[in-house]
């Protein structure tokens, strides 16, 4: 970034007085980005319903969250520089918590859509201005810590957002949806104030910094993560209105390099994108939130649309993830001040990769319960190698790359789940589709065996039908349905076998990661230990 450049910047600023409440503020507002979008994403139906939107409609609504959390990453990394990131974090804070309270009063689609994009605008300075924070702020004995808090706030705030989302809508209101992000916002105000250190606005590089290219290069970003959102519902290329995204996006994208190589110090350091080992560790960090994304989505749509469960019982499979979590990050902060980054890395990809190898063992008969040992088996690999991608990161960053770092590691986490999001939902629909036209294939009208397979359920339902032709007629529904159900275990099981294929990838790629670089800048993070 333009924050890079200057003799000031080489120096990082004074830790806060409080750096334990600095940790807090970064778990807690990263979960609570988090859990958002996810909540939104899960209580969609009920969204729907609020307000009288049709499934089209309605589909808009998480993605005018994300999106804008996508468009506002890079400028609160401008911001953050400019007028230092607490008083972005404090604005941001407001902003998120009075449209979080607004949202449930909305009297129609475009009045929450607009809500939602202001929410997405105020949480989205949360995560790359906390990741810099990390970085910059805390004392080094503290910096595996806050990075292990920074890297639970995935997998927490993912795979809890289903047992809340069910909770509020059996016992209390689906506004509550929203209105418990106003709640978290308050402490969430406190300890940004009480945890981040108060500095002077950078008055010259608010004059001279680069808001034009990074604007230019937000909106490129933006307009592809909404082509990707909104894909796999449009039919991708068959729409004009996903290639039009997609193709300025792309344009945009261009048009922000080509500004960039025109000025003396550009805002983003491109420097860092090329040295030893970025690439790769960018690519890991993709890889890890595309199985966090396949842990979480895989298995609540299976529960869903096989086993026909509500989100509350969704989430309790997924609280086999989420909670030890509580005690998976401090031991992995704990462990990496005392072993080697890359053997960590690694080891959590073979975790992660071996818990989605035994989900593969999944039948049509599988409940919550069957999945808790492959739950937990992910849960320990990904956090363990999230927390250590990003620890390794920084020992190839100084402190005057911390602004850098956090705008790459915000657009790697959307990015990288919104990708896997994609890829999963177009892969098993089209596995869906293939496994229902094989097994099609074995049902033949007049067939002995699926005229008895049909006899077999109208006897069952015989009772409560009234003659033998409506009998015989839900028979032939329920072996469509025992089709379907089929069809779809077999493409969450494909789907389990894609992860394992990530997994074992990102294995291979740990492999070819050297020692980090030595800076010319002193390191922002204490040295690695001796192997």
């Amino acid at each position: 970034m333009n924050a890079v450049a200057g003799t000031a910047t080489a120096v990082p600023a004074p830790p806060a007085n409080l750096p334990w409440l600095g940790i807090v503020a970064v778990l807690v507002g990263a979960v609570a980005t988090t859990l958002t979008s996810r909540l939104t994403s899960i209580g969609l139906a009920d969204l729907r319903g609020a307000i009288g939107a049709g499934f089209d409609e309605g589909a808009w609504i998480p993605t005018a969250f994300s999106a804008s959390q996508m468009m506002i990453g890079p400028l609160a990394i401008f911001l953050g520089r400019a007028f230092t990131p607490r008083r972005v974090l404090l604005v941001g804070c407001v902003v998120y918590g009075v449209a979080e309270f607004l949202i449930p009063y909305s009297p129609d689609l475009r009045t929450m859509i607009v809500l939602q994009i202001f929410a997405g605008l105020g949480s989205g300075t949360f995560i790359p201005l906390t990741a810099s924070f990390i970085l910059l702020n805390l004392p080094r004995n503290l910096w595996p810590w806050g990075l292990a808090a920074y890297a639970m706030n995935i997998i927490l705030g993912l795979n809890v957002a289903s047992s809340l989302e069910g909770w509020y809508v059996e016992h209390v209101t689906w506004d509550w949806i929203f209105w418990q992000n106003t709640v978290v916002a308050f402490p969430l105000f406190a300890l940004y104030w009480f945890g981040l250190r108060r500095l002077p606005i950078d008055r010259d590089y608010l004059r001279g910094g680069d808001f034009r290219g990074m604007l230019i290069g937000a909106s490129g970003f933006t307009l592809i993560f909404i082509g990707l959102d909104q894909g796999d519902r449009l039919d991708w290329f068959s729409s004009p209105l996903v290639v039009t995204l997609l193709a300025l996006g792309v344009i945009l994208l261009g048009l922000f390099l080509l500004h960039e190589s025109t000025l003396d110090t550009p805002s983003v350091d491109f420097g860092l994108l090329v040295r030893r080992n970025v690439f790769l560790l960018i690519v890991l960090v993709l890889a890890t939130r595309f199985l966090v994304t396949s842990s979480n989505t895989l298995v609540a749509n299976y529960l869903i649309q096989v086993r026909g469960l509500r989100p509350l019982e969704v989430g309790s499979a997924l609280l086999w993830v989420a909670l030890p979590q509580l005690i998976i990050a401090p031991t992995v902060a704990w462990l990496l001040n005392r072993i080697d980054a890359r053997f960590a890395i690694g080891t959590g990809f073979a975790i992660a990769t071996t818990g989605f190898l035994l989900a593969t063992g999944i039948t049509s008969q599988w409940a919550e319960g069957n999945f808790s040992v492959a739950l937990l088996l992910q849960a320990v690999g990904e956090t363990l190698e999230l927390t250590a991608v990003i620890y390794f990161f920084g020992h190839h960053v100084g402190p005057a790359d911390g602004i850098t770092f956090g705008a790459i590691i915000q657009t790697a986490r959307l990015f990288g789940g919104e990708l896997g999001t994609s890829v999963l939902i177009m892969f098993t629909r089209k596995a869906e589709q293939w496994h229902s036209n094989l097994i099609g294939q074995h049902i033949i009208a007049g067939d002995p065996v699926t005229t008895e397979r049909i006899a077999a359920y109208a006897r069952a339902v015989g009772a409560a039908s009234q003659g033998a032709g409506e009998a015989e007629a839900r028979g032939a529904a329920l072996l469509s349905t025992a089709v379907r159900a089929q069809a779809y275990t077999l493409s969450i099981l494909d789907g389990f076998l894609l992860a394992s294929c990530v997994g074992v990838l990102g294995v291979a790629l740990v492999l070819f990661l050297r020692e980090s670089p030595v800076l010319a800048t002193p390191p922002a993070v204490p040295p690695l230990p001796p192997p």
